[in-house]
């Protein structure tokens, strides 16, 4: 099947044109959008083959997207099929399903700071620009409690996103350290495996009270390229939902927060306590909409120690210490640190 042959299934029209993007994730998360032109109408559609997209996650996503709207944020509308599914189809050698999505009214932040932003990059004092609207918008939906589905979001803790995951993000994060951890000499064993002891802790006592905390449904990734802006660089709302879902708020920060304030490298926020100030100040952001409960407060030190010390990036700093033991100390230390700090989360909550 051709691209002709799926925007049939969406429209009678004839395209005046059509261009393909291929976003895809390897072998086993293929993804192709088809940027269709109609003359007086532009539409995309997008074709899937994963373990994660599926007919039950477009509804939910479908969802979603009418829920942010109806906050008043701009979501481009889901477009279903002419027979009003989501088809599955024969496309590059892989069945697909398919979906369309109206072509978006604004651009991406990503797209802007790249075309009229580039001496700025949207960036003040640290932050994007749109930084705080948006995390506004995740706080009111938050403030919301939707309760609309089970399937979880792409951030999930004790939960798994994709059915082919043997277990969630952060603990896949932890094992794949300590796995590395475990091959280096016997004289950092005990420091390791305090760490590894102090990380099964945190998680023990997270787990008792995880299932309580107060979730909604959120759209899960606000990072530049899903961000949407008006030309002057205002914040209108978000597109793309595919890991979207049912979440837990404080783990959503936790875990998006670092990575959406700045485009910066992931090794900028092991500096400063970059990583920290992130959390903290994202908290400072959704407090002024949000009231975070005393489970909440009482979480989030338990979910700093059990995301920040041994994510995934610290797999990738003790591969490169390689056999410098000044380097691997520093790192273990550094680790160490972080699961044993006092936080004051409260006065940010």
């Amino acid at each position: 099947m051709d691209v002709n042959d799926v925007v049939g299934f969406f429209s009678k029209r004839i395209p005046k044109n059509i261009e393909t993007k291929n976003t895809s994730h390897g072998d086993d998360d293929f993804r192709e959008a088809l940027f269709v032109d109609f003359g007086n109408e532009k539409i995309v559609i997008k074709l899937s083959s994963n373990g994660f997209t599926d007919e039950k996650h477009l509804i939910l996503w479908e969802r979603i997207a009418k829920e942010y709207r109806s906050l008043g944020y701009y979501c481009p509308q889901y477009i279903r099929a002419l027979d009003g599914t989501f088809p599955t189809v024969l496309y590059k050698g892989r069945n697909c399903i398919a979906w369309g999505e109206e072509f978006s009214k604004y651009r991406s932040a990503e797209e802007l700071i790249n075309d009229k932003f580039s001496d700025t990059k949207l960036v003040k004092d640290g932050w994007y620009t749109f930084l705080e609207d948006a995390m506004i918008m995740d706080a009111k939906v938050a403030a919301c409690h939707f309760n609309y589905t089970d399937l979880p979001s792409a951030y999930c803790m004790f939960d798994v996103f994709d059915p082919s995951d043997k277990c969630d993000e952060t603990t896949e994060d932890a094992e794949k350290w300590h796995t590395i951890a475990k091959t280096l000499p016997e004289r950092f064993s005990v420091q390791v495996d305090r760490i590894w002891n102090n990380w099964l802790e945190a998680r023990k006592e997270l787990e008792k009270i995880y299932h309580k905390l107060p979730t909604s449904v959120f759209q899960a990734d606000i990072n530049d390229t899903n961000v949407l802006l008006d030309e002057d660089g205002n914040f209108k709302g978000v597109y793309d939902f595919n890991i979207g879902g049912r979440e837990v708020y404080i783990n959503y920060i936790v875990r998006q927060a670092p990575y959406v304030s700045t485009a910066e490298t992931y090794e900028r926020l092991e500096e400063d306590d970059t990583f920290l100030k992130r959390v903290l100040h994202a908290l400072d952001i959704a407090k002024k909409v949000y009231s975070f409960s005393d489970l909440e407060k009482k979480a989030a030190p338990l979910l700093y120690k059990c995301i920040r010390p041994l994510w995934w990036h610290a797999s990738v700093e003790l591969k490169e210490a390689g056999t410098d033991e000044a380097k691997i100390y520093k790192h273990l230390d550094a680790i160490e640190y972080e699961q044993t700090r006092d936080i004051d989360f409260l006065s940010h909550m």
